[in-house]
């Protein structure tokens, strides 16, 4: 995940040849391709194609909220090294409701998808792979909001990762991952008891994380194959999302333990692995239209990537005064004016902030980006004064107001209209709620709106509820359980000194449950 590389991040050099960009607008992607326009066409229209193949797997829901996808296609792995400062990652996922994106390269690439697995010795792997392997993980998220151990989310992602759409839209699944067996054969086994109940990286140490990942993959291969081990691990699933311990959801999930880890041992040693092809009939990947970036987009396009994926608050001035030295040659270009409006608001140069927002809204009246944005810096204004005064209050959340009415599907734009009463210091009324949980559900996957939503839970009294919501992040939290006061202090000052731009310091979403589960317990009557 891209948070933990933000203390890797480094300021991109801005002398790097940039080959043109091209952006392809489909159903359910915005795909921008250093390349050809046929390029972005052709990518945009294989994403749609597996995305078909997820929900033929996975129905989505009805009335489920989704938004596009942006996917950003670099030329080669050193790009996308220069931009987390990683040289081994071949592709990631933002998952944050402001940068949610993934980004890859056209071409095959040494390296791993996932940046917690990359080895600079890495086997190569197919770019399709890497993208397709990120984009399952946001498909999960968005539309299965759970709480999933990292065994199952990784595993599931690598499985559905190595689908390969065939001409004639036959579809491929089940290729094994060769780059696990080496794995297996050079750091040996983990036992299903200790993959079962490892909530996240933290509860590993050392060589088991690679395991994790080769296991993880076997395991999800596996019960593709055995219906009666999948029933059992569906239903290990269900109960850790309704507060049972892991240990608990194993015992209860799979009575024969050790009847499984063997069998699932013996099939790791299998000589041969059986590809599924599924026909379908020919798949309708819908309209896609093709465009070529304007100068400001092509100049400022590795920028937006970096503002969307974060970057630390010590970073933000030199950042944002980069970024508006180029937009400077472009001064009516919106794209241009919008960068400049966010990176000076991240740096906390309001005024900056507020001449660029004027600026966009100028061009576009209704652009509610920049509307937020005045309504935000005007009521930040409005805090810093301490103002009592209702109706100034009032006056300058109209334009949140304004933000909301023209972009309604806006997780950024709800959460500020949310955000607004926070800062007032009053207790967000139900619209401002209802805004909350609709940016919620709009990214699902962005856990400073899940936390948001479970803290304004906690402050009515929906106990159960905030319980609900915060469980898949705290799960996936480390714990400390050993950690010393000195630990502690040295941990929160270099998170401090790498805390992302506009975030502030919080507590830690298992704290948080920890809190709530301590509350929820108080209220019930003693036996």
């Amino acid at each position: 995940m891209i948070r933990g590389l933000l203390i890797a991040l480094a300021l991109l050099i801005p002398t790097v040849a940039r080959a043109e960009w091209h952006e392809a607008v489909s159903t359910h992607f915005i795909v921008y391709s250093q390349g050809s326009q046929q390029d972005a066409s052709d990518f945009a229209a294989k994403l749609e194609r597996f995305h078909f193949v997820l929900k033929t797997i996975r129905p989505i829901p009805a009335g489920q909220a989704t938004a596009r996808l942006r996917v950003f296609l670099l030329q080669d792995q050193r790009a996308i090294g220069r931009l987390v400062n990683r040289p081994s990652v071949a592709g990631y996922y933002v998952s944050d409701a402001r940068g949610l994106m993934l980004v890859g390269t056209r071409r095959r690439t040494g390296g791993f998808a996932d940046v917690r697995s990359a080895r600079s010795d890495g086997p190569e792997i197919d770019p399709e792979s890497v993208l397709f392997h990120e984009y399952t993980h946001h498909f999960t998220r968005q539309y299965f909001p759970a709480a999933y151990p990292v065994w199952y989310s990784e595993g599931f992602a690598e499985f559905w990762g190595a689908t390969r759409i065939l001409p004639g839209d036959i579809i491929e699944v089940g290729a094994p991952a060769d780059h696990r067996f080496g794995t297996f054969r050079a750091l040996g086994w983990l036992h299903l008891r200790q993959l079962l109940t490892a909530r996240n990286y933290g509860e590993l140490r050392g060589t088991d994380i690679f395991l994790l990942y080769a296991e993880g993959w076997l395991l999800v291969r596996y019960l593709f194959e055995n219906p009666e081990r999948q029933r059992q691990i569906q239903e290990y699933l269900r109960l850790i999302n309704t507060g049972t311990s892991f240990e608990e959801a194993v015992r209860r999930a799979i009575p024969d333990l050790e009847a499984f880890n063997s069998a699932l041992y013996e099939y790791a040693g299998r000589a041969r692995f059986n590809v599924v092809r599924l026909p379908f009939r020919r798949i309708d990947v819908g309209p896609i239209a093709v465009r070529t970036l304007r100068p400001a987009e092509q100049a400022l396009i590795l920028d937006e990537i970096k503002l969307s994926q974060g970057y630390p608050q010590r970073e933000a001035a030199e950042f944002a005064a980069r970024v508006r030295q180029t937009a400077a040659a472009f001064p009516d270009d919106p794209f241009a004016i919008r960068m400049v409006m966010e990176t000076q608001y991240l740096a906390g140069n309001s005024a900056e902030a507020l001449a660029a927002a004027e600026r966009l809204l100028a061009i576009e009246p209704n652009h509610a980006r920049a509307l937020a944005a005045k309504g935000l810096i005007q009521l930040a204004a409005l805090a810093a004064a301490r103002a009592t005064d209702a109706a100034a209050w009032s006056g300058a959340r109209i334009f949140v107001r304004r933000a909301v009415a023209a972009a309604p599907t806006d997780p950024v734009v709800l959460d500020a209209y949310y955000r607004s009463y926070q800062m007032q210091n009053v207790l967000p009324p139900e619209d401002a709620q209802n805004a909350l949980y609709s940016a919620m559900e709009l990214a699902p996957s962005d856990d400073e709106l899940r936390y948001s939503v479970a803290l304004d839970f906690e402050q009515r009294r929906m106990i159960p509820e905030a319980i609900a919501i915060i469980r898949q992040d705290a799960y996936a939290t480390p714990h400390r359980r050993n950690e010393s006061e000195g630990d502690r202090r040295e941990r929160e000052a270099r998170e401090d000194r790498y805390r992302r731009a506009g975030r502030a310091r919080r507590e830690t979403a298992l704290e948080l449950l920890t809190r709530l589960e301590r509350l929820q317990a108080q209220s019930q009557p003693a036996r």
